[in-house]
């Protein structure tokens, strides 16, 4: 019964971290955007520059960080959501379509 029970927490924890790379490997990046930019909900891996008066607008870009550190997104009080890109080099911060 333990041989049993050892087995079935290895393969929940391999799961779970094949899950966790999968989503990192493919978890949607920032679009090319400029500050005052507003970006579609990510759909289909991605995110999509749109009009800020499109329906599709679901947040407008607050600032654009040459770092892969959403931590800078803190110094944006409007911001609600920070975006690094796959390579970790850029980050948006993200606030309401307003």
């Amino acid at each position: 019964m333990k041989g049993r029970i050892v087995t079935l927490t290895v393969a929940i924890v391999a799961v779970a971290l094949l899950g966790g790379a999968l989503w990192f490997a493919n978890r949607p990046g920032p679009a090319a955007a400029k500050v005052g930019d507003c970006i579609s909900a990510p759909a289909k891996g991605g995110f999509k520059t749109v009009g800020c008066s499109s329906a599709d607008a679901a947040f407008k870009v607050a600032a654009v960080l040459a770092t892969g550190d959403s931590n800078g997104c803190d110094a944006y009080p409007d911001v609600i959501m920070a975006v690094v890109d796959k390579k970790g080099t850029k980050t948006l911060c993200l606030g309401g379509v307003k």
